[in-house]
């Protein structure tokens, strides 16, 4: 009786254990990878590097460039791209939106814009420090009424002066960013412990280094920084509302403020820039085509057919389609490759 009671106690126990350690969430099933692709150039005229892309569904997406003016915004309609210039809006480098009617593009001298649905319109124009003279190189956020618009000012070494501007309902604030010292490139919040987390590229001397910080109660701490060189710099990437880390040749997650490894990668044309919708569906950049991590292996989806200096600036990612912004340095041309699954 004593016996059965005790054995009673410890499977008791054993269940509990078990259920306590059970993950919340179901493990994510490994990324598909036959995508049929094809490749569309965008009309937005030779050495007019595309710069970011958004959209919200394969049949709404947004391509931005930093060239000529009158081809800087493209737009999908899920049938073609079409490549347009809005009169003084100048100097894109950045675009995000939330909803069809709240799409934000990020210009030169500090103006944020944003498309209603129907008409582009100047939304803020902003200063840090009484100077006006900011790019903004990137915007994300959670929603219209809260969002950051990132990037800096020049200094006598190049854009040095870093700028996070932070609006909130209706309202914006400058961030006191004395600590840091270059392009603020890429700012996210990682849901599961609402930490925010940035990437800076800055450089003195012609020499560029990148950084990974820790955002926190109004201060800055540098978790990694390396020069900015293939093989050794950084980059963070928000997949499934958590935050990656690219740490040279090392993909990690950051769990209990330490470094946790998802995948050392050891293909020595990776060039530390991934996108992805789970831990076993991450895309990566590699110099001469794009890679994908299924959670066991990497494997090339595609070769790029210009190389080298063949860059992907941006991505937008759904369930059964994915679109890439391709940059080739050696033609001028801007490409969107469109992989597409059939169901």
């Amino acid at each position: 009786m004593i016996k059965s009671f005790l054995r009673f106690i410890v499977i008791s126990v054993l269940i509990i254990t078990n259920s306590c350690n059970s993950p919340t969430e179901p493990e994510p099933l490994p990324g598909r990878r036959d995508y049929v692709w094809r490749v569309d150039t965008l009309d937005n005229n030779s050495y007019s590097p595309g710069s970011r892309m958004w959209g919200n569904s394969p049949t709404n997406i947004y391509a931005t460039s930093y060239g000529d003016w009158s081809y800087s915004i493209s737009h999908f309609d899920g049938e073609k791209w079409s490549s347009y210039g809005i009169p003084g809006l100048t100097g894109i480098s950045s675009v995000y939106g939330f909803s069809n009617n709240n799409v934000f593009v990020g210009a030169g001298n500090g103006i944020i814009w944003k498309f209603d649905g129907n008409n582009w319109k100047s939304f803020a124009s902003l200063t840090k420090d009484g100077n006006n003279r900011i790019v903004f190189d990137n915007i994300w956020g959670e929603s219209a009424s809260d969002f950051y618009a990132l990037g800096a000012y020049p200094d006598q070494y190049g854009y040095n002066n870093s700028v996070i501007a932070h609006y909130y309902n209706g309202k914006w604030e400058m961030i006191n960013t004395d600590a840091l010292y270059g392009i603020v490139e890429h700012l996210y919040k990682n849901f599961p412990d609402n930490k925010i987390y940035l990437q800076v590229i800055g450089g003195r001397n012609l020499t560029d280094s990148t950084h990974i910080y820790e955002y926190s109660q109004s201060k800055f701490l540098k978790l990694y920084s390396n020069i900015w060189t293939q093989g050794l710099q950084a980059d963070i990437s928000l997949i499934d509302n958590k935050v990656y880390f690219v740490l040279g040749n090392e993909i990690a997650v950051r769990r209990d403020n330490k470094f946790q490894t998802v995948v050392n990668v050891t293909n020595p044309n990776f060039y530390q820039r991934i996108w992805g919708r789970s831990s076993k569906d991450i895309f990566l950049l590699m110099t001469d085509g794009l890679t994908h991590y299924n959670g066991s292996n990497v494997e090339y989806l595609f070769y790029f057919n210009k190389t080298p200096r063949t860059q992907i600036f941006g991505a937008a990612l759904f369930e059964n389609d994915v679109f890439f912004l391709v940059y080739e340095s050696l033609t001028g041309l801007s490409l969107v490759y469109h992989g597409k699954i059939n169901k």
